[in-house]
C-alpha cells in the first residue's frame, strides 16, 4: 500500500533513498492524488497522479525543494481542475511536444521541396535562412572572406513552434529587416510563407502567419556599364595579377550568364568548333545552350580544353571557384566605377543588345529568360533604336501633314562660307 502523510519540509528532506534503479513514491494526506517521487540520485519530483480512463496519468509539476510543498499542492489543484473539465495536462503536454517546430519546418521543406527540384538558387535560400530566420551556425570566415553573422533585425525562430509564430512576429520582422535591405525583407516572408505552405501540404492545420504582410516597392535595377565606364573598366581588369579572375570577368561580360554558372562551366559542356557552351541547370531549372563570341572561345582556348572537369577549378567544397567579392572591389576602386556588381555584367550584355537594337525576344533567348517579363527591364534602356525609330516616324507624319519638309544634308566644302 502507498506510504501516505503530509508533506512538509523537513520530512521530505529526510526521507530515505532507493538503491540502484529503483524509486520510491509517496501520497501527500492533504491532497491526496499529489505525490512525489524519489530516485537514488537524490532526485524529489512532485506529480499529479489520477487515473485517466484505462490508464494512469502522472503530471510532473516540479522538483523539490525548487517547489515547496505548499506550491506543489497550489500546482495539483490546478491541475484536478483541468481533469475534471476533462482535460488531461499529460496528453496536452505531450501534443504540445510532438508540435513542429519552424526548424523542422524548414528542413522537411528544405529536403522535400529545394533539393529535389534542383532549385539553382538553394545556397541563397540557406544563407537567408541562417542569416534573418533561423540559426546561424557558428562557423570560422573562410579564407579572405568575413566571418558570417546575423542581420542586425534577423532573429532565430527554428525553436518556435508553428502555431506560435503570429502575423504581428512576421511583420516586426520584414519591417525591421527592411529598414536596410526592402527586397531581402520581401525575400524573407516569401521564404516564410513558403515554408508554413509546405507545413500545410503536409498535414499542419493552423494558419499561415506570412499571408497579409504587404512587401516593400521594389524598384527593378537597371545599372550596367556606360561607354565612358568601359576603358577604365578594361584598364583596370588587364592590370590584375589573377588570371582566373580576368577570364572570369571576360566570360561574364561575353556571355551574360549568371555568375555561378560562369565559375560551375564544365569543359565536358563546352564545344569550341561549334562554339557554344551547354548550361546544364540555369535559375528557372532548365538547361540553356548559350552561343559563345569569337572572344569568348579565344579566353576559352587560353586556358587549354580538356576532356573533363571545372574550367575554374578550385580547392574548394564545390570543386570550382567562389565568387571573387575582395577582387572585384578592388577592380571597381581602380576603375573608379561605383555601384557595380558582379550580377550587373550580364545586364550589360543584354542593355548594350538592346541599344543596339536588338529585339527583346532575342536577349532573352541570349539570357536564357524563361518569360518575356524577365527581358522588359531592357526596354526602358534601349533608348537610342527608340529614339531613332521615333524621329523617323514623326518626321514621316509631319511630311505626310505638309507642316515639315524632307530635310537634305549637304556636306559643306572646306573653306566654305555661310549664306548671309
Amino acid at each position: 500500500m502507498a506510504q501516505r502523510f503530509k508533506f512538509i519540509k523537513t520530512a521530505l528532506e529526510s526521507l530515505r533513498l532507493p538503491r540502484g534503479d529503483a524509486r520510491f513514491t509517496y501520497y501527500d494526506t492533504v491532497v491526496p492524488k499529489l505525490a512525489i517521487r524519489l530516485t537514488a540520485a537524490g532526485t524529489r519530483t512532485f506529480y499529479v497522479v489520477k487515473r485517466d480512463g484505462s490508464g494512469m496519468a502522472w503530471v510532473k509539476l516540479g522538483t523539490f525543494p525548487d517547489m515547496t510543498p505548499e506550491g506543489a499542492r497550489k500546482a495539483a489543484e490546478r491541475v484536478l481542475g483541468d481533469f475534471a473539465k476533462g482535460i488531461n495536462p499529460a496528453t496536452a503536454k505531450r501534443a504540445e511536444r510532438q508540435k513542429q517546430t519552424l526548424g523542422e519546418a524548414y528542413e522537411q521543406y528544405r529536403v522535400l521541396h529545394v533539393t529535389p527540384r534542383g532549385i539553382k538558387s538553394a545556397d541563397e535560400i540557406k544563407a537567408m535562412w541562417e542569416r534573418c530566420i533561423g540559426t546561424l551556425p557558428d562557423a570560422p570566415a573562410k579564407k579572405h572572406g568575413r566571418k558570417r553573422t546575423k542581420h542586425p533585425a534577423g532573429v532565430d525562430l527554428s525553436k518556435r513552434k508553428l502555431d506560435a509564430i503570429d502575423n504581428a512576429a512576421v511583420r516586426a520582422l520584414h519591417a525591421g529587416i527592411g529598414k536596410t535591405h526592402r527586397t531581402m525583407a520581401n525575400r524573407v516572408v516569401e521564404l516564410l510563407s513558403s515554408i508554413y505552405n509546405r507545413a500545410i501540404e503536409a498535414g499542419y492545420r493552423g494558419i499561415n502567419p506570412a499571408i497579409g504582410v504587404k512587401p516593400f516597392k521594389e524598384t527593378k535595377r537597371d545599372r550596367f556599364i556606360q561607354a565612358d565606364e568601359l576603358p577604365r573598366f578594361f584598364t583596370a581588369l588587364a592590370a590584375d595579377t589573377s588570371e582566373d579572375f580576368k577570364h572570369f570577368v571576360l566570360l561574364s561580360l561575353l556571355t551574360g550568364a549568371r555568375r555561378n554558372n560562369v565559375l560551375a562551366m564544365r569543359w565536358q559542356d563546352v564545344a569550341l568548333p561549334a562554339a557554344t557552351w551547354r548550361i546544364p541547370q540555369t535559375k528557372n531549372d532548365e538547361p540553356q545552350v548559350a552561343a559563345l563570341v569569337p572572344e569568348a572561345v579565344e579566353i576559352l582556348r587560353e586556358r587549354k580544353p580538356q576532356d573533363a572537369g571545372y574550367v575554374f577549378p578550385a580547392p574548394s567544397a564545390t570543386g570550382y571557384a567562389t565568387p571573387p567579392k575582395k577582387r572585384w572591389r578592388a577592380l571597381l576602386t581602380r576603375a573608379k566605377v561605383a555601384d557595380l556588381r558582379i550580377h550587373d555584367l550580364r545586364r550589360s550584355l543584354g542593355s548594350w543588345q538592346a541599344i543596339s537594337g536588338a529585339s527583346l525576344a532575342i536577349i532573352g533567348k541570349s539570357l536564357g529568360h524563361k518569360s518575356a517579363d524577365a527581358t522588359m527591364i531592357y526596354a526602358r534602356l534601349s533608348l537610342d533604336p527608340v529614339r531613332a525609330s521615333l524621329n523617323t516616324a514623326t518626321s514621316a507624319m509631319l511630311e505626310a501633314a505638309g507642316v515639315k519638309k524632307l530635310a537634305k544634308v549637304v556636306k559643306l566644302r572646306k573653306g566654305a562660307k555661310r549664306a548671309a
